[in-house]
Formats: C-alpha cells, structure tokens, sequence
C-alpha cells in the first residue's frame, strides 16, 4: 500500500461514502452514547439485535456486522482500551484495535474502502496526539483500496494529518 492512500477527511463517518466503517464499540456491543448511539439509530434496530449475539468483545478486538440501514455494507466493531496511564500494555491493546479492524479484510469480500473514526478519543480519554500517532502507524499497513480517516473538526484533523505527514516522511 503506498504512503498516500490514507486520507484525513473531515466528514461525518456516516456520510463518507466507504464500502465499511469503523467505529470504537463498548464490549458489549450495544449502543452507547456519541458516535456509537447515531450508528446504532442509523442502522435500525438490526444492529442492536446482532450486536447482542456477538458481545462481549475484549480490548482489541473487532467483530463485523451487516450495516442494515447504513450506507456502507458493514460495520466493524472495534473495543478501545481505555487510557488510564499511557502504559505500553495500553498502546499496543490500541495498535491492536485498528490491527484487528484492518485484519478483517478477507471477510469484507469486495470492499475496497474503509473508514474509521478517531477512536478511544471520547470517554475512553485517549489524548488526540498519542492516539493520533498509533491510529495512522496502523493505517499505513492498509491493505484496503482506500482507507480514510473521518473527522469531525478542523482541531482533529489537524493533528491527524500531522501524524500523517510525520510517518510518510519518516518511511521516504
């Protein structure tokens, strides 16, 4: 995958347009607050149904779902660890989480985009820089046609398209 296919866009995930999006799930899978509940309510009642079939989902880990009423064809749900101390044991369970997110790829058939948002970066408490920083090392290895980074504010992309800009110099 080149350095350029991943794209910092500032969309609601929702609206983006990639063939399966990621969003950062509680373990149990079902629908919470922020982004979790819109996906949840956009989805339609399927989701939940699903959902409580396939939980609880341990920190790093990903499970795929049908989107339902989406525009997309799934949903992968990816479990964040929640940041406590910035330990190494928590970074890696957040490499892992968009690891396992992108691993998903055979089992997505002919999709060739996909779309995450800024996760473990609301009531889990990652710092924007830090999950920035791991966020794009692990979308780097993409092996997705297109891989897109959604945002919701100017402060955020920002930040993730410094971490972008800081890696594809690095790797030149």
């Amino acid at each position: 995958m080149s350095q350029n296919s991943v794209e910092i866009r500032l969309a609601s995930i929702l609206e983006c347009g990639a063939d399966i999006i990621v969003m950062s799930a509680n373990p149990s899978l079902l629908a919470g607050s922020g982004l979790s509940g819109a996906i949840h309510k956009a989805a339609g009642p399927e989701l939940e149904a699903t959902c409580k079939e396939l939980g609880p989902v341990n920190p790093g880990n990903s499970v795929v779902t049908p989107a339902f009423n989406i525009d997309a064809q799934f949903i992968v749900h990816t479990v964040c660890p929640r940041y406590l101390t910035g330990s190494s044991e928590e970074k890696s369970l957040l490499g892992s989480a968009y690891r396992s997110a992108l691993d998903l790829f055979e089992q997505c058939g002919i999709a060739k985009s996909i779309a995450f948002a800024s996760m473990g970066t609301g009531i889990y408490r990652w710092p924007l820089e830090i999950a920035a920083d791991i966020a794009i090392t692990e979308l780097m290895n993409s092996r997705f046609e297109q891989t897109l980074m959604c945002v919701t504010d100017q402060k955020t992309r920002e930040v993730y398209e410094k971490a972008l800009n800081k890696k594809v110099v690095h790797n030149l």
